[in-house]
């Protein structure tokens, strides 16, 4: 599974403010993780995407279509199971908003954790 979507549902209002479908994403292989602004119609726009632990130094991110898309490079240079919580953050009218911890799972072997 190189590259994996997830949809992104924001509101400052709603309780959770963020949602990701799915929250886990689980990776065999090198790829993106490309996330999208549900729905497509949503006038906030991502600004920015960061991996924590990213001690390999695999993960980049880049914002595409003016905000409507964010896309997480994985290298996948682990060789054991490894998960990492990542964080995006977006914005709406001038303010910045960041979201908890959805979960890349990097799975060199294809199988459960």
């Amino acid at each position: 599974m190189p590259d994996q979507t997830v949809n992104v549902t924001f509101s400052p209002t709603a309780d959770p403010q963020f949602t990701f479908n799915p929250d886990e994403v689980r990776m065999t292989a090198a790829g993106k993780i490309i996330l999208n602004r549900s729905p497509g119609s949503a006038t906030w726009k991502f600004t920015a995407g960061d991996v924590k632990n990213d001690v390999l130094d695999e993960f980049s991110s880049s914002v595409h279509g003016n905000g409507s898309s964010l896309h997480i490079d994985d290298q996948f240079k682990d060789t054991a199971t490894t998960s990492y919580d990542y964080f995006v953050t977006v914005e709406l009218n001038g303010t910045r908003y960041t979201s908890p911890d959805p979960v890349i799972v990097n799975d060199p072997g294809g199988g459960g954790i």
